[in-house]
């Protein structure tokens, strides 16, 4: 029972130094240069919108879908008629789009850590497993912005604050240099706490109450029960399949992967959270096996896509008026196609 509660809890400890650094670098706004040195390097606006895309993918803060429409918004032209509203109703899948490709590999998010965690592989080997998806999702984004949003839709304004190579130096790369090290297989714990205690040094932030007000407990908490839920699942694995033997849910039958895996996309579509989405791919690849993993995150993740309860939507069509029969479509194409990879590269 030990082993159950106790086994890939250090995972805990890489989550407390990420929120660490990720508290510092929003509230000393160490990557606002990032952008400055985009517009100043590039010429191409569809260039510029590609990498801004990229960047607050993996921007490393809460609320990272309102900060990057913040950023979009500099770039949207104002809506005076109907080709400018057009134009910029664009933006809110830009933003949405641009804000949802970092579940599939960035060491920074639950949806990446959890598994981890749970199903004790390493980060190469669950990119592995995810690389497909990857593509699939890195080719959609790139294709709509390419063939969707066109050189004269973009209007980029003039930058207000001044752009410091040095300052971008000393507050960005350390923390990309912590993300390469987890790549490369360093322990993500020793990784992240190299780049907390760079940060405290930075800012000379020592407060310890102020460092734990950047820790968000109930994520912690989450996080901690799926690994335990999952231990759990892994160490009665053939209990629970002889228990699920015969009913509806048994996996062995085609009825039965229809079931489970409905039952899945559903539980994701009206909890439409992050980590509720991977904490279920996660237990169901621990009873059925983690050679379903790849199907289960592909299922749970469409069904986060398009969930009515998925905030981040809504904060486009706010934001940037873009209607929801757009979202319905891009949305619905980028579910299609991560479950169609995942189907052939699971059951072929």
């Amino acid at each position: 029972m030990v082993d159950f509660i106790f086994k890939g809890q250090e995972y805990l400890l890489y989550i407390v130094f990420i929120m660490l650094s990720v508290g510092m670098i929003k509230e000393f706004g160490l990557f606002s240069d990032v952008y400055q040195y985009l517009i100043k390097a590039f010429k191409s606006k569809r260039v510029i919108v590609t990498l801004m895309s990229a960047f607050t993918g993996v921007l490393p803060i809460p609320g990272r879908v309102t900060t990057s429409a913040g950023l979009l918004d500099t770039m949207a032209p104002d809506c005076k008629d109907g080709h400018s509203c057009e134009s910029r109703s664009k933006y809110g899948i830009v933003d949405y789009l641009s804000t949802h490709h970092y579940y599939m590999w960035s060491p920074l998010e639950k949806t990446i850590i959890i598994p981890m965690g749970a199903l004790g592989i390493t980060y190469g080997v669950l990119m592995e497993q995810l690389a497909p998806l990857l593509i699939v999702s890195v080719a959609l984004i790139l294709g709509y912005i390419f063939l969707n949003v066109k050189e004269d839709d973009i209007v980029i304004r003039e930058q207000d604050s001044e752009f410091k190579m040095s300052r971008m130096t000393r507050g960005v790369l350390p923390f990309f240099f912590a993300i390469g090290a987890i790549v490369y297989g360093m322990n993500p714990a020793w990784a992240f706490s190299a780049v907390t205690l760079y940060y405290m040094f930075l800012t000379m932030t020592w407060d310890y109450k102020k460092l734990l007000s950047y820790i968000n407990w109930n994520v912690i908490a989450t996080v901690a029960i799926v690994i335990v839920l999952a231990n759990i699942a892994k160490g009665n694995t053939n209990e629970i399949k002889a228990f699920l033997s015969g009913t509806v849910f048994d996996f062995s039958t085609g009825w039965g992967v229809l079931a489970v895996s409905g039952l899945g996309f559903l539980g994701a579509f009206f909890l439409g959270s992050s980590s509720r989405f991977v904490a279920i791919a996660v237990l169901l690849a621990s009873i059925y096996g983690s050679e379903y993993f790849l199907w289960f995150f592909a299922v749970e993740f469409a069904g986060y896509l398009v969930s009515p309860t998925h905030k981040c939507a809504a904060i486009g069509m706010t934001y940037f008026g873009t209607p929801f029969k757009k979202y319905v479509s891009v949305l619905g194409l980028w579910a299609a196609s991560i479950i169609g990879t995942a189907g052939v590269l699971t059951f072929a």
